[in-house]
């Protein structure tokens, strides 16, 4: 497979990703003039998800998973102060198409056989440790989702962004940050 046919699929699926995002944002009742970002940052998050998983990081479904939520919840932010919406309107439909529905569905077919079994012999260690992985799996990705969309508000301290401008916000606390490395310095002298 040449690099044109991955891109050409990288392209399509990222695509098809925000509409994904666009629909569940219809069915969250999300105001149409944020339609457009919620299409936006659903293409990004899953984009940076697929590109770091199959490049940088492959196997760490998890930890890209995160990275792209986080990804979607600064963008996010930004864009709640640009349009004068709270963050949640965009970042929850734009994350919903990174939810593990195919790890979920396999560790529930594993409870399924395990609670069903005729015979206590069928019950192998493998069939257990297989269902165990994949439940952990389903819970951790869920985790870093809702991790990943929180992270900015925990980090940015804000708690709303009604009358409050995201760059203006930026520059005071460096400045702050400044002012403090610099008394300390000047103190420790």
């Amino acid at each position: 497979m040449n690099y044109f046919d991955i891109f050409l699929q990288l392209s399509e699926r990222i695509f098809w990703s925000m509409w994904v995002s666009i629909g569940f944002a219809m069915l969250f009742n999300t105001p149409r003039r944020a339609m457009w970002i919620v299409g936006l940052l659903g293409a990004i998050g899953w984009a940076i998800k697929a590109i770091l998983l199959h490049t940088l990081m492959p196997a760490q479904v998890v930890l890209t998973t995160f990275v792209a939520a986080c990804a979607v919840g600064f963008l996010g932010m930004y864009f709640a102060h640009r349009v004068h919406t709270p963050p949640v309107v965009f970042t929850i439909p734009a994350v919903i198409n990174m939810v593990p529905g195919k790890y979920g569905y396999e560790f529930m077919m594993g409870l399924i056989k395990i609670v069903t079994l005729q015979n206590e012999n069928d019950l192998t260690t493998e069939l257990v440790f297989k269902t165990l992985r994949q439940g952990l799996q389903t819970g951790f990705i869920t985790m870093s989702l809702a991790f990943g969309v929180i992270a900015p508000i925990l980090l940015l301290n804000t708690y709303s962004v009604k009358g409050k401008d995201l760059n203006k916000f930026i520059a005071q606390r460096i400045k702050k940050r400044r002012k403090i490395n610099n008394n300390s310095q000047n103190t420790s002298a």
